[in-house]
């Protein structure tokens, strides 16, 4: 058996950014000079950087800045809005003049940074500190964020925002609560900022989210280094910004340290004043002074306690992450048919540390199992049970019966076939029930390839990943086609209502029937119908036709149908028929539109054909004629 690992690869991403400033927001006490301002600025996106290289990311993130644009007049900005989503619109499609469309570009970035003195609103307060969409990091349009400048906490804030636009949710998310319980309110991905554990500041379900991001491919914009990037500072912050420089930064230039706090609050709580007045104020429960800030003789701060200044000082040991020993393999993801399993290796041998590499390469490996073939499916595909599980009294029509599900294939984006598209039968109406389908689903009727965490890999007849075994014409698995004959036939008989053409018998494979207009003409008056041995119609009946490309589940195959809005009308389907049925003709315009129909198929050589009789039209041949 093989095991592969071409998807779930730990690659070097590079988050390049533009950083926009409006000067006159900014406002800080004597930075008027763009180079100050420049590196404040500078340090915000350095103290996010440092965030996105901790291991508990579980994924090698490197952001870096590629240009930086500080607007003096308010005029030649993007027009802003205490409105936070109006903010984000505006700024987004301002943004787009200043980033190169080439990534090839020295200055093309991936996503871009608003820094704002403006007080953000969101739908219920103004508590808002930033604004992002979720998962745009390679949309040139939406990869945007609006960050409310408070000081250096607002390097929180970008270091947040960013991570929506990298595909992740608050961590009291449903999706989140569901998977991992309650994660706290301590990570980076917490909806309130209150205090960040900095032994553990990305959730599990932040480094999950980014990492199907990642290997979805969402983040390929991301993989290639930029050539020209703006240096990041390296110096704690607390060495170049006094204390009260800080409190200036979060509530204004009239504010300084309050000195009249307790033992218990040095570097861990930030209280500022407004100069001559008694009273003190901070941000929230757990403001830490700047790392780097001096808070005693010879003794500073680092993640809010007072050390020896020569331990906070002195250079870390930059440690390099290794991989560890491959995990056992999980368990498979069907029971038959053909499943998936997987195994896991974590970077931990060593851990990174101080900023040292998150190691890059497989993390994941997956290899087929199960693949004996299921009993007693009825003759369905794995993915019409998947979509049947949402019959259910959740989804009626306006006449109050359950909704039946079917598998749609019709119209999917080749990107997109691995995800549960749904349609309600006799209708029009679909859903995405699913992100991805269920591990070893195959990507769709015509295929035997088949969906791994959402991506479509190879796969042969034999439900195994990576073989090369094909259905031959006759539909057996890595046969020699010798098994089976070729059926063909014609039909140009124009008798007004329903028509027999051929009855097409259990075990017949890679059907393929062609009506083609007269005189190239859409809707000539002649159409393809599918009728069940049973009687019932499942396409075209009861004089009412399919002008859109749909997909017909039947026992063992999908029919795909191309809908009757085309020159060329036509019935195709690739896996063995567990049925037997009837194809049709129903003529509207009598035989002054002859049709032109041609059909072939394969059946077993044991199995036994004969062309179907010439059957006069149905009785019900007076019905209105309707389009669907």
């Amino acid at each position: 058996m093989c095991v592969f690992t071409s998807l779930f690869h730990s690659l070097r991403f590079f988050p390049s950014s533009f950083s926009l400033n409006h000067h006159h927001l900014v406002n800080l006490p004597n930075a008027g000079c763009p180079p100050l301002l420049q590196h404040y600025i500078l340090t915000l996106v350095s103290m996010a950087a440092q965030l996105y290289k901790h291991p508990s990311i579980k994924n090698s993130v490197h952001m870096v800045v590629v240009k930086m644009v500080v607007v003096e007049d308010e005029e030649v900005g993007p027009s802003l809005s205490n409105n936070g989503g109006v903010a984000l619109r505006n700024f987004c499609a301002w943004q787009q003049q200043f980033n190169p469309a080439s990534q090839r570009h020295p200055e093309h970035y991936d996503t871009a940074l608003l820094f704002t003195r403006e007080d953000i609103c969101g739908h219920q307060s103004c508590d808002t500190l930033g604004v992002a969409d979720v998962g745009t990091a390679c949309d040139p349009k939406r990869s945007c964020s609006v960050i409310e400048d408070n000081g250096l906490q607002a390097a929180f804030t970008a270091a947040h925002e960013l991570g929506h636009v990298l595909s992740m949710p608050h961590d009291d998310s449903k999706n989140c609560e569901r998977m991992f319980g309650n994660l706290g309110g301590h990570h980076m991905m917490a909806p309130l900022f209150i205090h960040l554990n900095k032994n553990f500041p990305w959730s599990p379900c932040s480094a999950l989210y980014i990492t199907e991001f990642f290997d979805n491919g969402h983040g390929d914009c991301l993989l290639d280094p930029p050539e020209s990037i703006l240096p990041l500072p390296s110096e704690l912050p607390g060495t170049t910004y006094s204390l009260n420089r800080q409190c200036q930064q979060m509530f204004g230039e009239e504010f300084v340290h309050c000195p009249n706090t307790s033992d218990s609050d040095v570097c861990s709580q930030l209280w500022c004043r407004e100069e001559g007045k008694p009273h003190c104020t901070t941000n929230n429960g757990s403001l830490h002074w700047a790392d780097g800030t001096t808070c005693a003789t010879n003794r500073s701060c680092l993640h809010g306690a007072c050390m020896a200044a020569h331990e906070v000082m002195q250079p870390k040991v930059v440690v390099d992450g290794g991989w560890g020993a491959w995990g056992p393999w999980q368990q498979c993801s069907r029971t038959c048919g053909g499943g998936v399993e997987f195994s896991y290796r974590e970077c931990t041998d060593p851990v990174p540390q101080n900023g040292g590499k998150y190691c890059e390469g497989q993390r994941v490996q997956y290899q087929s199992c199960n693949p004996q073939m299921c009993e007693e499916n009825d003759g369905k595909s794995f993915r019409e049970e998947q979509c049947e599980k949402y019959n259910s009294f959740n989804y009626l029509d306006i006449l109050g019966n359950m909704k039946q599900w079917i598998p749609k294939y019709a119209g999917v984006s080749p990107r997109d076939r691995c995800k549960l598209f749904c349609r309600a039968k006799g209708s029009s109406e679909f859903k995405v029930f699913e992100a991805k389908v269920v591990d070893g689903t195959t990507c769709g009727p015509d295929t035997t390839s088949v969906c791994v965490q959402g991506q479509c890999v190879k796969a042969g007849c034999d439900q195994e990943i990576g073989s090369n075994k094909r259905l031959d014409k006759c539909g057996l698995c890595g046969g020699n086609g010798l098994s089976c004959r070729k059926i063909t036939g014609s039909y140009n008989k124009a008798t007004y209502g329903y028509s027999d053409i051929v009855t097409i018998p259990v075990g017949a494979t890679n059907i393929d029937i062609k009506q083609r207009s007269h005189r190239n003409i859409t809707h000539d008056g002649n159409y393809l119908a599918i009728k069940r041995e049973s009687g019932g119609y499942i396409l075209n009946g009861n004089f009412s036709v399919s002008t859109v490309e749909q997909d017909i589940p039947v026992l063992g195959a999908v029919l795909k149908y191309s809908g009757s809005s085309t020159t060329l009308e036509r019935i195709q389907s690739f896996r063995q028929l567990r049925e037997a049925v009837t194809i049709q003709l129903l003529a509207t315009a009598g035989e002054a539109s002859p049709p032109k129909v041609k059909y072939t198929f394969f059946i077993p050589k044991d199995v036994s054909f004969t062309k179907s009789k010439e059957k006069k039209a149905s009785l019900h041949m007076i019905q209105a004629f309707i389009w669907k």
